[in-house]
């Protein structure tokens, strides 16, 4: 399975989101740092070891889109990939938007990430009908939006998703399937929701929601996160990957995904480990 992750504007958590998604399943997962802008996941996240090192440079997303044009293969993102967690590995970003002038066409980044035999979250940052990772946002199952629960964050949020909707439909030649996330504190997420569920009735994008989520904000469990602490009845009960593991369910239930099987997808890491070669 693909899943976009993007926003609208500013910097509401879709790379937190991101991050989240892919550590608080067992299920073998990839996270993509596809921002055509730029990111700093490999810096705000530490490699496994215990010693407190940074991700090596390279590779990055730009070495998986320029070998994505030639070959696709099923293994091709978890080849690229860091090792991050247990079940986690990570395809850290470009420092600068510079740094992405070469790739021209993000279709073929879109085929490999499509392809990968392992699950996949791609956070692609701000998105419009005309960012270079459209192809990315078509071709995915589901399409995380995330927002503020300000008025004025979700009205855009509304906006954006109204512009962006018939654009991904026409790519797909189908509706995208889009999951709103709310970035709100625990204790008033359900209001939270319902204030937000009624904003986006009236939109003309309506038909697309698969209903609306959210995704705890929670500084101190970011921070275990960003550490590999994710393992453990303590860690894995922070506000955040509590709610990213409900956010998990709800999203593979707006495709119709059943619940993830150890013993499959073990086999199926263990197919991308060795480059999806039988």
């Amino acid at each position: 399975m693909l899943i976009a992750v993007c926003c609208d504007r500013g910097a509401p958590g879709s790379t937190t989101t991101s991050l989240a998604l892919g550590v608080s399943t067992a299920e073998p997962t990839i996270v993509v740092e596809a921002d055509p802008y730029g990111g700093d996941l490999a810096l705000r996240c530490v490699a496994p070891g215990g010693h407190g090192e940074a991700f090596p440079p390279t590779p990055t997303v730009l070495t998986l889109a320029t070998e994505a044009r030639t070959s696709v293969t099923p293994g091709l993102a978890a080849s690229k990939a860091h090792e991050f967690t247990g079940s986690t590995r990570i395809v850290p970003g470009h420092f600068s938007a510079e740094q992405a002038a070469g790739v021209k066409n993000w279709t073929p980044l879109a085929e490999a990430l499509r392809a990968s035999a392992s699950r996949v979250v791609a956070d692609l940052g701000r998105i419009h009908s005309s960012s270079p990772t459209i192809p990315v946002a078509a071709a995915a199952d589901v399409v995380v939006m995330v927002t503020r629960p300000e008025v004025g964050a979700v009205m855009h949020l509304k906006d954006r998703l109204e512009r962006l909707a018939p654009v991904l439909a026409n790519i797909r030649n189908a509706p995208p399937v889009v999951v709103p996330v709310v970035v709100t504190p625990k204790r008033i997420a359900g209001s939270v929701l319902e204030h937000v569920g009624r904003m986006l009735a009236p939109s003309n994008a309506a038909g697309v929601i698969a209903g609306i989520g959210w995704i705890a904000l929670d500084p101190t469990g970011v921070e275990a996160m960003h550490a590999g602490q994710v393992g453990g009845k303590k860690n894995a009960r922070t506000p955040l990957l509590r709610s990213a593991g409900v956010l998990n369910d709800q999203i593979n239930q707006a495709v119709g995904v059943g619940p993830y099987d150890a013993h499959e997808g073990a086999a199926v890491d263990a197919y991308a480990r060795q480059g999806g070669e039988t």
